[in-house]
């Protein structure tokens, strides 16, 4: 039976119609066309590493939840609207003052537009955000045992990682869909009759009362399936300010609400149902009125009475609580397998100050060229042109030179996309790559500066520079293929690609003389017009269409960024904001290594963490540095770092390996995308041998174990034993002016062999006292275990913070006494290092340089300061044997004896701070600046010198606030003694 038209609707014209064809299609084409594009692009990309099953997973993850999802939503809004429409009522009365007969004639007229329609666009939006859920959809279906359970309710914590949540996903969109179905429902009702407003009180049908009644009864079924499942998710409650996890009065309110809720919900439920069969709607409002009540009042009420009269006065009812926070937050984050060692009260100071030979590899490798600092000399060295870039910040590794681990830096020569030419042959076919590597070890330099440096500012000859080695480490690894196509630089710009095995000239650069042609398995073939074409269109470049170059052998080779590859190849996994480059022998080549963590965004119990708050990412840049990445700012209640992934710097080639076999995420993630991570058995040795424990891990774990070094739940809850990260004294420090955690190559703990550690300091919270040293080998038996050394407390003194040992060192005679100089020199200083000793006590080594001026001056390395903790003495030499005995310590010639020969030892006609010097040193000299020895220099020299003997003597006498008033008056004595160097200087 054909509705007829309603009287005054106008018809669209047979052309009208056509044109409006036309308008959509093209309109689908510009949105839908660039898509189709990308995705196609994307295949290629996936098959040139040999993982297009990664891409096929996730679209049809996506586009199955955007179907099931839509059609759900979809189907519930089309229900909710077929329902009203098969019980309207068969005969209306039609007032002329009701505004529905017109819309109603309308509707009736287009019954299948106004059902579909609605119902398409509501499945559409609901697709669209159920798609996103695509991850925790199939890590229920791939779900793995933790093999632990929670605290309260003793469930596997893989139900909390997997199943809650998908659970949580499911009865989100009934509730949607029964939400829209009711609004659909209702509003059906309203147009066709069923619900009428007219007159002082309107009407309902019968068939609208029983459908609007029995979609809010099983509304409130699912609300009492949630709030039984809400009873499970208390574990991540944050009801209290001072941890994550259920509390006091999570379990002893919110626990058994949820339980009275959920029997009042099926109660409401049912009275819904039995008013419609009672045909009585008061019913269900008082069902309603009882649901809202006792929601506000048991949900509400009730828990916020015993956490405000129980709770809050009695604090320690908390405690057990506090201790299952403690106890899942050590595990989440890997903190649970730390190993805790005290300083020793008790230790002579004698044994605190002498120095043997398990100390050797330590003190044989302090790291003197700060990464940070000396990048301009790296520069320098390699001639670099324009086009080519260093990182700001160099790369620390560990390399066995000359039979002993040393530290190592290395620079990658990258090609920086935004100095290439701007013509698009140029830019994209010509200068395609950068071009080798630059290292030297981190504790040695070409020759020893004289003591008063002065030398060094303007002579490029006067030594402090690194012993640099191009291609390759020194006495260890070649590169032969220097050709890096991806990188950090170079992939920073995402739009940046280049097109290589071109047919003719112009071939690839690689030096102003020298040109190459790509011959890798990297890249993706662009042969065929069809790709080309596609290329063509994703990048808005007719040149890839038409370039007369491009043959079948061509390929275009994009994002390049190790850390996106990565994670476009892996999308579940949150990868660090810091790669590094290693050598691989095997082949020849740079490796770029991407440590990849799986995560969770919550744990039961566990602190929940923001990952971009807790690591130092956002770093403050120098000039000449490129921003560092930030890390994702995402809440995490667990990590792991269970993937290290290489990527191929010539090819681009990608390997996951599985370094965590114990880890069930990343267990249920090769579940789901087969074949992807390697097995830990498949990482070759030599590559193997240059992982390192990741920084970024390593902050997260720093920031926690602010609070976290603690098991005691009272000391936790008093919040009297808080640590701090240190602060960087005169040194680039991270977004919060923190100082960044170094990698060094020193004894393992007790005084073992050589291990290659990732160390921070923390101090007690507002004090400038240490509180202890973090660290962590990245090899040997303790790999990856953190280990806390509290050093609170050396015998007969607290031991000094970063900030107060370089106020100390700066205050020290001999420093003070060369002060002229020193500003004379323009001074730069590296990372204050906390080194562990053997006996259990640690010293400070400072690293600092001179800094010529000139757009590419390069920083040398003039003096080693160092400190003594236990007596405040204070080194300022050229080395570090040197400036360790004036800082009191004994034994440095025995710690150090192996330098000469060993991997921090001088090559023929170079000399090294690490080294102990032929001959003795000789003293530091006095400042040389003219004017510099007035009576009023003088008399500021004295008040230092007098000033630096009252911090120590406060020190030892353990007054705090003596020492804090020492210390102001010192930093007072400095401040005069510069003005009285520089008006001398100006008087002259």
């Amino acid at each position: 039976m054909t509705t007829p038209r309603a009287a005054g609707i106008p018809t669209l014209s047979r052309r009208a119609k056509i044109l409006i064809a036309i308008a959509v299609v093209l309109l689908a084409l510009l949105l839908i066309g660039p898509r189709v594009v990308d995705v196609i692009t994307a295949f290629l990309w996936y098959g040139s590493l040999g993982h297009a099953g990664v891409l096929r997973t996730v679209l049809l993850s996506r586009l199955g939840l955007f179907v099931v999802t839509g059609v759900v939503l979809a189907l519930f809004t089309f229900a909710g609207m077929w329902l009203a429409y098969r019980v309207r009522p068969a005969f209306l009365p039609s007032p002329t003052d009701d505004p529905v007969v017109r819309y109603r004639a309308v509707v009736t007229s287009k019954l299948k537009t106004f059902a579909i329609v609605p119902s398409l666009l509501i499945g559409l939006i609901a697709g669209i955000f159920g798609q996103s859920a695509w991850q925790q959809v199939l890590l229920f279906f791939n779900r793995q045992p933790f093999g632990d359970t929670d605290a309260e309710f003793g469930m596997d914590i893989g139900f909390y990682a997997f199943t809650l949540p998908f659970i949580e996903f499911v009865l989100g969109f009934l509730f949607a869909g029964l939400i829209v179905m009711f609004l659909a429902n209702l509003v059906a009702h309203y147009v066709f009759g069923g619900i009428r407003l007219a007159g002082r009180e309107g009407s309902l049908s019968r068939g609208a009362r029983i459908q609007l009644a029995a979609i809010a009864g099983v509304f409130l079924l699912t609300k009492a399936v949630a709030y039984w499942f809400d009873r499970y998710a208390l574990v991540y409650s944050n009801r209290s300010p001072m941890f994550t996890g259920a509390n006091y009065t999570d379990i002893h309110a919110m626990l058994p609400a949820k339980a009275i809720l959920t029997g009042i919900a099926i109660i409401c439920a049912a009275a819904f149902f039995f008013g419609i069969v009672l045909r009585d709607l008061r019913v269900p409002a008082i069902a309603t009125v009882l649901m809202l009540f006792s929601s506000l009042v048991v949900g509400v009420g009730w828990p916020t009475a015993v956490q405000t009269f129980s709770v809050g006065p009695n604090a320690e009812k908390e405690l057990p609580y506090i201790a299952r926070n403690i106890a899942a937050t050590q595990e989440a984050y890997g903190l649970a397998s730390a190993k805790y060692e005290k300083s020793d009260p008790k230790a002579s100071p004698e044994a605190l100050q002498t120095l043997t030979a398990k100390d050797a590899p330590s003190l044989q490798n302090v790291r003197l060229l700060d990464p940070n600092v000396v990048s301009q000399a790296f520069s320098n060295f390699g001639g670099l042109k324009d086009y080519y870039r260093l990182s700001g910040k160099l790369s620390v590794d560990r390399y066995d030179v000359g039979g002993n681990q040393t530290n190592v830096l290395l620079a990658p020569i990258e090609l920086d996309p935004s100095k290439t030419p701007s013509d698009w042959t140029s830019r994209h076919m010509v200068y395609t790559h950068g071009n080798g590597l630059i290292t030297a070890p981190a504790g040695q330099v070409d020759q020893v500066v004289s003591e008063s440096g002065r030398d060094a500012v303007n002579n490029n000859n006067a030594g402090g520079q690194p012993v640099f080695t191009r291609n390759g480490v020194a006495g260890s690894k070649a590169v032969t293929q220097p050709r890096i196509y991806y990188g950090e630089i170079i992939g920073s710009d995402p739009g940046f690609y280049s097109v290589v095995g071109s047919t003719g000239d112009p071939r690839e650069l690689d030096s102003d003389t020298e040109r190459s042609r790509y011959e890798g398995d990297g890249g993706v073939g662009i042969g065929n017009w069809f790709t080309r074409l596609a290329y063509a269109i994703k990048f808005t470049e007719r040149n890839i269409l038409l370039n007369g170059n491009i043959g079948p052998d061509s390929k275009i080779i994009y994002q390049r960024d190790p850390r996106d590859r990565v994670k476009q190849l892996a999308p579940f996994l949150t990868v660090d904001t810091k790669t590094y480059p290693m050598v691989d022998s095997r082949t020849g080549r740079i490796l770029w290594v991407v440590d990849g963590y799986t995560t969770l965004p919550k744990y039961p119990y566990a602190q929940q963490t923001s990952l971009s708050d807790a690591t130092g990412s956002r770093q403050q840049i120098t000039p000449g540095q490129q921003a560092q990445r930030r890390q994702v700012d995402e809440k995490v209640g667990y990590i792991r770092n269970s993937v290290k992934a290489t990527v191929d710097a010539y090819d681009g080639s990608v390997h996951l390996y599985q370094v965590d076999e114990s880890d069930p995420v990343l267990n249920a993630w090769k579940s789901v995308f087969p074949g992807v991570v390697e097995p830990k058995s498949a990482v070759p040795a030599e590559v193997a041998q240059h992982f390192r424990y990741p920084q970024d891990l390593f902050e997260v774990q720093r920031f926690l174990l602010q609070k976290y070094h603690t098991s005691d739940p009272d000391t936790f809850r008093r919040q009297n034993d808080v640590w701090q990260a240190a602060a960087a004294p005169n040194e680039t420090p991270d977004k919060d002016g923190l100082q960044s955690p170094y990698y060094s190559v020193a004894s393992a703990p007790g005084g073992g062999p050589a291990q290659f550690q990732l160390s921070s300091i923390l101090q007690a919270k507002d004090q400038p006292y240490l509180a202890g040293l973090v660290s962590v080998s990245s090899e040997g038996e303790d790999a990856g275990r953190l280990l806390v050394r509290d050093m609170r407390e050396l015998p007969g003194r607290r031991t000094p913070g970063p900030m107060q040992a370089a106020d100390l060192i700066k205050g020290a005679p001999p420093v003070v006494a060369d002060n002229a100089n020193i500003q004379a020199l323009n001074p730069r200083f590296g990372n204050l290092q906390a080194i562990a000793l053997a006996n259990g006590g640690l010293t400070y080594v400072w690293p600092m340089y001179a800094q010529s001026t000139g757009e590419r001056a390069a920083p040398k390395l003039i003096k080693v300061l160092s400190l003594n903790p236990v007596t405040g003495g204070a080194g300022y030499r050229t080395t570090v044997a040197a400036s360790l005995t004036d800082a009191g310590y004994r034994g440095v010639d025995a710690a150090l004896a192996t330098a000469a020969t060993g991997v921090s030892g001088p090559t023929q006609g170079q000399t090294v701070p690490g080294a102990t010097q032929p001959g003795p040193d000789q003293p530091p000299t006095q400042a040389t600046v003219p004017g510099a020895d007035t009576p009023e220099v003088q008399a500021a020299v004295k008040a230092v010198s007098d000033a630096w003997s009252s911090v120590l003597s406060a020190q030892r006498s353990g007054d705090q606030v003596a020492v804090g008033q020492s210390m102001k008056q010192l930093g007072d004595a400095i401040t005069k003694l510069q003005a009285a160097e520089a008006k001398a200087r100006g008087g002259n």
